[in-house]
């Protein structure tokens, strides 16, 4: 391994003339304390780094997690993409929202630093939501302050739960917009709807026209050739009987068995 020290007295432009440290010199610093840490703590170094690769991770991908507190009306409900990356509404019959890595928490999170119950958001009627620790391993923090009791969480509050970090968002009102003119409207190429809205009116006339089309005449005859039948007419699978035919006697055979019924 080379001598850091080595580098910076070989390098004539270590050292501005004002005798502040040069961009050179903060680099050589920063690597001899990365040095340090790898040889004694090299768990600490590891944690740092994963935790710096999932920071990138998020921003590269140009999601930022999440949880968002939502009020509306009697409903009281998060909204996060904490679960599988995915947006889900999450509601709780008592208001009571376990975030940890059990698998039966509100928000089941497999983060190895999480504890498997670490934390709890509770809503309160006409006061918000809370953030409260459950005595974690590894802290809860607000906006880098660490969470000793029950802490009103405001919009916008960054949440830090072991390595676990997300932006709470707050959302406790709502308005209606206006309609859209008609001029725009009918400017605008919008996506056609699968269903039409009819007037009440038109619809029943349009669906007793319909059934009124539907009804089958039991009393017409079939229609098609002679080949075609009714499903409940459908021949047997089985051949036909064939009907026995008539002898056709003599007459002299007809005579004999005429005699033989006048003697009896």
């Amino acid at each position: 391994m080379f001598d850091l020290n080595s580098v910076a007295d070989f390098s004539p432009n270590l050292q501005s003339p004002a005798g502040h440290p040069t961009d050179l010199e903060q680099r050589l610093g920063l690597y001899q304390v990365f040095l340090k840490l790898y040889e004694h703590h090299r768990e600490l170094l590891d944690e740092i780094i994963e935790l710096e690769n999932t920071n990138n991770r998020h921003r590269l991908r140009g999601v930022w997690q999440y949880v968002q507190g939502v009020i509306n009306g009697d409903q009281i409900y998060l909204m996060t993409n904490l679960l599988q990356d995915q947006t889900q509404i999450v509601t709780q019959l008592e208001n009571l929202w376990i975030i940890g890595r059990d698998r039966k928490a509100s928000l089941p999170i497999p983060d190895k630093r999480l504890s498997r119950r670490h934390a709890i958001v509770q809503y309160v009627t006409d006061k918000g939501f809370f953030l409260i620790d459950l005595d974690s391993t590894n802290g809860t923090y607000i906006n880098s302050e660490l969470v000793r009791r029950p802490v009103l969480l405001k919009d916008g509050d960054r949440i830090r739960l072991g390595s676990l970090s997300f932006i709470f968002f707050l959302c406790e009102s709502s308005r209606c917009a206006e309609p859209i003119p008609p001029d725009l409207l009918s400017s605008i190429n919008l996506v056609p709807s699968t269903s039409k809205t009819r007037p009440p009116e038109e619809s029943l006339e349009i669906e007793a026209m319909e059934l009124e089309a539907n009804q089958t005449d039991w009393d017409a005859p079939l229609q098609g050739n002679e080949k075609e039948t009714s499903m409940f007419l459908k021949p047997s699978a089985r051949p036909p009987e064939e009907t026995p035919r008539n002898p056709q006697l003599s007459p002299s055979q007809q005579a004999d068995i005429l005699d033989r019924f006048l003697n009896r």
